[in-house]
């Protein structure tokens, strides 16, 4: 019995133990509508990039239950912001390379816990839409979620994934139904 239980505890540590990656981020149909929902004309996506706070290290994947490390969709959690941005505003007709409109911003920080009880995770990022080269909205936003997590690692980690990158999601929304960015289109 004790073989069987050994046996399975190894198994389960060294796929566990492995690194996961996920694609490259889809547009969401809530972000879509949203975008659509506003006047928001054309917008190019520029730089994003990890913050002051955020190492290198911590841009480019965080480990989970001590045993997984999940890395950032093409190697930056705050390029994958760029992406989620980008994809969002292509699919709903809103991105133009050539807009006078452009988006940047600074990813502040990004956590992922998925301890035993009770899962969170959270995403902090600055941005700033230029036009012509000029700053006409500046802005930190955040999002959070809280989920509960099992004491399986095979069930929470899957979990801790899930919830952390339906952030991006969530910070997209966010951003586009922000009143303060829809002034700074009226106003420009």
């Amino acid at each position: 019995m004790f073989d069987k239980l050994a046996a399975a505890a190894f198994i389960s540590l060294s796929l566990a133990a492995c690194s996961t990656q996920i694609g490259a981020p889809q547009a969401s149909m809530s972000a879509i509508e949203t975008i659509r929902g506003q006047t928001i004309p054309a917008i190019n996506v520029g730089e994003f990039v990890p913050g002051p706070n955020l190492s290198p290290s911590d841009d480019k994947s965080v480990t989970i239950r001590a045993i997984n490390n999940f890395k950032a969709p093409g190697g930056s959690f705050a390029g994958a912001l760029r992406d989620t941005l980008t994809a969002d505003l292509r699919a709903a007709g809103r991105f133009d390379s050539a807009s006078p409109y452009v988006l940047q911003g600074t990813l502040n920080s990004r956590n992922v816990d998925s301890s035993i009880g009770t899962g969170t995770a959270s995403l902090d990022a600055k941005f700033t839409l230029l036009k012509g080269g000029k700053p006409v909205f500046d802005k930190d936003l955040a999002v959070s979620t809280k989920w509960n997590s099992s004491f399986i690692g095979a069930v929470a980690i899957p979990d801790a994934i899930n919830n952390f990158t339906g952030l991006y999601e969530k910070l997209s929304l966010k951003l586009f139904s922000d009143p303060d960015l829809k002034a700074a289109f009226d106003a420009h």
